[in-house]
């Protein structure tokens, strides 16, 4: 999937932290703010307040530098600022944070939904936009945004802590400040193995997809049949094996740089600030002797307390990016930009469909599925588009609606190029019924009216059901029209078979208001019986509408005004069945063997 935006390659922290910042504060302010504040306030506290000045305060009446009730009154106030804290931050954590969560995750997937729904039918063939969009779900699935939160809210709290016992330190020694230095150092060891973990991820999100396939296709009633009666579960092990085995040469070939790279970390984040900053005080207690016991513990405890604060710091912004790299893959995602492109032009009620030496091919370095096609309908015609599997019938509806635009030639509508128009009015001129139906899981009604449901609209899908002849089948459910389909939820939803199914996205069609009617072998889970009876039902139902029936089989095409036949993705013939008939070309070949084979059956019945 191309991007229109040249992002870096290296996501930038603060960039894409200001990102997901500007979504926390978009979907909900107030909660940010406060989860901030405690962050902030807990940091500082716990930093300065209860380990440096609580610790100072107790070795100062050791001491004898104060009196106990000087020291009770300050006891008293550090506990009193706990507990305020500890309570602050509990609100802060629990409810406020939970409840921004579920709001931020739904922000954030409304966005990737939404964008997900404007890319064109062509990304979902292409396996690189399935990596792109699984990389772009992670900010969510596993929790970026909010440890992106999380890791600011820390990050502004160990800042504030630093820059106190800093001021703490710089008072007692500046030299002090060296030993607190070094874990900076640290940040540059963990962005870098940062960087690394994340190539390693990126290069395992194939192999990852193709596990999750070989989940599905084990656990997905869809596969069963096969997988229990023919030896094809042998391959998706195999396969698995492979995904697995590839996953495992590309954490060895990671491995060893982030094993280097984390003992460094460790080296500049906790032997040389500890055991520099202890040795220090010691050599100003021992041998100058220019400071105290409590002096000494004190300083001790706000290196150690400042070195945590900046390994802390450390860790945080390197997690920060971390997760960017996560949110870097978001915003790619988020501004990929639709090559079908919408019009402003709203479509006036239907004449005429025009389709001008068109070619196409589903890729550059694809055959044409096309080849210079030429042909016009006419309002109220009713069109079969005929031909063998492969002949291009199919390629020829999804251009139609503008699922794909044409590579040469034009499509005109009502004379004018289908680019010129508002995508979603020029597609709600059409109703389609594709071959690869889906059911949803949802109730009846929502499944053909495919919106929600209200006492207004359900009689609308009764109708429908009717036409399609599915109604007698949903009386007998438990719950009718508003019985929910399949068992994704519901372990009493209704089963249907293939035909009834069918039927069901066959009354989709009868409930919507449209011009055109696509009808992509609206009879494949039929049999000829229940086939003749939808074909009748949809020659009532589609009265005074253009209908493009697209079919091998050829009994839609008897009583066609035009038939347009299809061979290797040219349109070779076209005319009547009459008049196809008399030609005696491919349209007559093939329905002279249709019907014998239909004899045939036929016979066989008789005997």
């Amino acid at each position: 999937m191309r991007q229109v935006v040249d992002f870096k390659a290296k996501a930038h922290v603060f960039r894409n932290t200001w990102f997901m910042m500007k979504c926390g504060f978009k979907c909900a302010p107030l909660s940010v703010l406060i989860i901030y504040l405690a962050y902030i306030a807990e940091n500082v506290y716990y930093a300065v307040v209860f380990n440096v000045m609580f610790l100072q305060t107790a070795l100062s009446i050791i001491e004898g530098n104060g009196t106990f009730r000087e020291f009770a009154i300050k006891i008293g106030l550090i506990i009193f600022g706990k507990i305020v804290i500890d309570l602050f931050s509990y609100y802060a954590f629990h409810p406020v944070r939970e409840k921004f969560e579920i709001k931020c995750e739904s922000y954030l997937n409304a966005m990737i939904f939404k964008k997900a729904q404007q890319v064109e039918l062509g990304c979902y063939e292409d396996p690189e936009f399935f990596d792109n969009y699984n990389r772009a779900t992670w900010v969510v699935e596993k929790g970026g945004f909010k440890r992106i939160i999380e890791g600011t809210g820390w990050t502004l709290g160990s800042v504030f802590s630093i820059i106190f016992l800093a001021v703490y330190l710089y008072s007692l020694d500046p030299f002090l400040l060296v030993f607190i230095l070094c874990p900076l150092i640290v940040m540059v060891f963990r962005v870098k193995r940062n960087q690394v973990e994340f190539a390693r991820e990126k290069e395992m999100t194939p192999f990852e997809r193709q596990k999750d396939y070989t989940k599905r296709t084990v656990l997905l009633k869809d596969f069963a049949k096969e997988i229990k009666t023919t030896n094809i579960f042998d391959v998706v092990k195999r396969r698995f094996a492979e995904a697995i085995d590839n996953n495992i040469a590309v954490i060895k070939k990671y491995g060893w740089r982030v094993a280097v790279l984390e003992s460094l970390s460790d080296f500049f984040g906790e032997v040389i600030p500890v055991a520099g900053g202890f040795g220090y005080g010691c050599y100003r207690l021992i041998a100058v002797g220019d400071i105290g016991i409590s002096d000494f513990s004190v300083l001790v405890s706000a290196i150690t307390n400042c070195r945590n604060k900046l390994n802390q710091l450390a860790h945080y912004f390197t997690m920060q990016q971390k997760h960017c790299l996560w949110v870097q893959n978001l915003r790619e995602f988020l501004a990929y930009e639709p090559k079908i492109k919408s019009g402003d032009l709203i479509p006036d009620e239907f004449e005429s469909l025009e389709f001008k030496n068109v070619s196409f091919r589903y890729g550059e370095n694809k055959d044409y599925t096309l080849k210079n096609v030429s042909f016009r309908i006419n309002k109220g015609e009713s069109i079969a588009v005929v031909g063998h599997n492969g002949a291009g019938k199919t390629t020829l509806s999804k251009l139609m609606m503008r699922l794909y635009d044409v590579n040469e030639g034009e499509i005109l509508y009502n004379g004018v190029n289908i680019k010129e128009y508002d995508l979603i009015k020029y597609r709600e001129r059409f109703a389609s019924v594709f071959q690869d139906y889906m059911i949803f899981a949802m109730t009846v009604a929502e499944n053909v009216l495919v919106q929600e449901t209200n006492e207004t609209n359900l009689p609308l899908a009764e109708k429908a059901l009717r036409q399609s002849g599915v109604y007698g089948k949903i009386e007998t459910l438990p719950e009718g029209i508003n019985t929910l389909l399949t068992r994704e939820f519901d372990e009493e939803g209704a089963l249907l078979s293939g035909g009834e199914s069918q039927k069901i996205t066959i009354a989709r069609m009868f409930a919507g208001k449209f011009d055109i009617a696509i009808l992509d072998e609206p009879s494949s889970a039929l049999d000829p019986v229940a086939e003749s009876a939808m074909y009748d039902n949809l020659m009532e139902g589609t009265k005074d509408k253009t209908v493009i029936y697209i079919s091998h089989r050829l009994s839609s095409a008897t009583h066609s005004d035009n038939i347009l036949v299809f061979a290797d993705g040219e349109l070779i013939e076209q005319g009547t069945h009459e008049s196809l008939m008399a030609s005696g070309g491919a349209y007559c070949e093939m329905f002279t063997l249709q019907a014998s084979g239909y004899r045939e059956e036929d016979d066989g019945d008789e005997e």
